[in-house]
C-alpha cells in the first residue's frame, strides 16, 4: 500500500509536500520550488504553513540537512497538484489526494456526530436525575453528587465538539 498523502495535525487534514512529492515521483526541492513559486495563489486558500524536519542520521555521524515542508489544506494542495502535467503518475495521486481527504473528513464528521450523541445522552441523563430528584431527599442528595460529573463532563464535550465557541446552556 501506497504512503499516505494526507493527514492529520491539529485535527485538521493536512498534505505534507514530501508526501506528495513522494506520490507524484518528483523531487520533494521540485515541489517546494512550485509552492514558492505559487505562494500567493496557494494562499487565497489560507496561511501556508511550514516544518522544518531534521535530517536523518547519517551512517558516519551527524545528520542530514534539515528539510522545509509545506503542509497544504485540502484547496491548496488540490490547487499545486493541478498544476503538474497529467502523467499516469500524477493522475494516480490526484484521485488518491481526493480520497484521502474525503476520508478524512468523513472520519471527522463521524467523530463530530459522535460527539453531539454522547453531549445528547448526558443532557437526557441530567434530565433524569433532576426528575429522580423531585421524587424523595435521598435521590436529591445522588443528584448533588452526581452534578460535578455532569459539569465537567458537559464541559469536556463542549470543548471537543467547538473549542473555540461555548455551546448555550
Amino acid at each position: 500500500m501506497p504512503t499516505p498523502i494526507v493527514a492529520l495535525l491539529d485535527k485538521e487534514p493536512l498534505a505534507a509536500s514530501d508526501a506528495l512529492a513522494a506520490g507524484v515521483v518528483l523531487p520533494h526541492a521540485s515541489v517546494i520550488k512550485l509552492v514558492r513559486k505559487h505562494r500567493a495563489s496557494l494562499e487565497i486558500f489560507g496561511p501556508l504553513r511550514f516544518e522544518i524536519r531534521k535530517g536523518v542520521a547519517l551512517p558516519q555521524g551527524g545528520f542530514a540537512k534539515a528539510t522545509e515542508i509545506a503542509l497544504l489544506n485540502e484547496q491548496q494542495a488540490t490547487l499545486l497538484i493541478s498544476m503538474l502535467r497529467n502523467s499516469p503518475i500524477v493522475i494516480e495521486c490526484k484521485v488518491r489526494l481526493v480520497e484521502e481527504f474525503y476520508r478524512m473528513r468523513t472520519a471527522l464528521s463521524q467523530q463530530a456526530k459522535g460527539l453531539w450523541q454522547q453531549m445528547q445522552a448526558l443532557i437526557a441523563q441530567e434530565v433524569e436525575s433532576k426528575v429522580r430528584a423531585s421524587f424523595g431527599s435521598r435521590l436529591m442528595l445522588d443528584r448533588k453528587r452526581d452534578i460535578p460529573h455532569f459539569e465537567s463532563e458537559h464541559q469536556r464535550l463542549e470543548a471537543e465538539i467547538q473549542p473555540s465557541l461555548p455551546l448555550f446552556h
